[in-house]
């Protein structure tokens, strides 16, 4: 590792390996082979505070020294810097759907496995444990940081615990989540058998936002249970999406469209876009709550700026493929036209 921070001439991450974003722009950083450095985001602090705008990470150096946050826009990046291998099929349809199915992973993904993470004991017990191993690493006398975790990593549940309402994880919402988990699960464990990833036999945008959140999930012992026991061929593509490769061709919407149209008819659909449809006019409308019903059941959730910015690009880039039949019948097929197309 080099002793410059951030070494000059090739990218530097700023992260952690608790941080599904990070670890997002870092698989796709090894699937693009550029060279890269990974500095620790506690072990590296007064350089993160130096350079980023918010207090979230991941945090990437380009080569001339110039920093960005938020992951999507990084692979955007790194995509038209090292276009090859390229993450976006050149069909127009399969390019909207892996970056709807991206934003699902982001947006939505998050959610659900932020609510396993912290809201179960074994779960909060090992997530605090590594994240205060982390804040305590960088102190140069090794012996007081091994006195202080168990102090510390009881503190990190409880300043984590109040911040579960902002990812939509609350005693309300509960069903809604696991439900989603779960059924999340068994749609893409019948999609990915037999292909080893989400479009073919190369990874596409859709993913590296679904695996950051995954990922994440199956580090975690309530969902690497499930994932164990109900997901084999997704742990799998976990596995290979920590170093993913090239292996082949995208596939065409008709082969992929038997198992890929339940995962947007049941999940992006109804979950993910009804949420960011509601959570954009209330954003709109200035109200602070965000509310709607799913399956029978209501959702509550803070409203925020940044996913109704997210849905008006996605509303923006569908408008430009609005004549792409192909396309337009999916979504139209699998519920997902009506939050997409334009109010008439």
């Amino acid at each position: 590792m080099s002793e410059t921070y951030p070494a000059p001439d090739q990218y530097n991450l700023v992260g952690r390996p608790e941080s599904g974003y990070t670890m997002k722009v870092l698989s796709a950083l090894r699937y693009k082979q550029v060279p890269y450095q990974w500095l620790d985001r506690f072990t590296h602090n007064k350089l993160f505070k130096q350079h980023a705008r918010v207090p979230l990470i991941p945090l990437l150096f380009l080569p001339d020294g110039t920093a960005m946050q938020d992951s999507t826009p990084i692979l955007e990046l790194l995509e038209e810097r090292h276009p090859e291998p390229e993450i976006h099929p050149s069909d127009p349809a399969l390019h909207f759907l892996s970056d709807l199915l991206e934003e699902y992973g982001d947006e939505w993904g998050n959610k659900l496995m932020f609510h396993y993470r912290w809201s179960y004991p074994e779960d909060q017990k090992q997530r605090s444990r590594t994240l205060a191993e982390g804040s305590l690493g960088g102190l140069t006398v090794p012996w007081f940081g091994k006195l202080m975790k168990p102090l510390v990593a009881p503190l990190l549940v409880r300043r984590m615990v109040p911040r579960m309402a902002f990812a939509g994880s609350t005693d309300n919402n509960r069903p809604i989540l696991v439900s989603s988990f779960d059924r999340l699960v068994e749609l893409l464990e019948r999609h990915l058998q037999g292909r080893s990833y989400v479009f073919g036999e190369r990874p596409a945008l859709a993913d590296f936002g679904l695996w950051g959140q995954l990922h994440q999930a199956y580090t975690d012992p309530s969902c690497h249970k499930i994932l164990e026991d109900k997901g084999p061929s997704i742990v799998a593509w976990i596995k290979r999406m920590e170093s993913p490769e090239l292996l082949g061709d995208f596939e065409t919407l008709d082969n992929l469209m038997p198992t890929l149209r339940p995962i947007f008819s049941e999940e992006v659909g109804p979950r993910f876009l009804a949420w960011a449809a509601a959570n954009a006019r209330a954003w709109g409308m200035g109200e602070k709550q965000t509310g709607l019903t799913m399956a029978g059941q209501r959702y509550y959730q803070k409203t925020f700026k940044y996913p109704a910015q997210g849905y008006a690009e996605l509303r923006s880039r569908f408008a430009a493929l609005s004549e792409h039949t192909v396309l337009t019948e999916f979504l139209r097929d699998t519920g997902c036209l009506t939050f997409l197309a334009p109010s008439t």
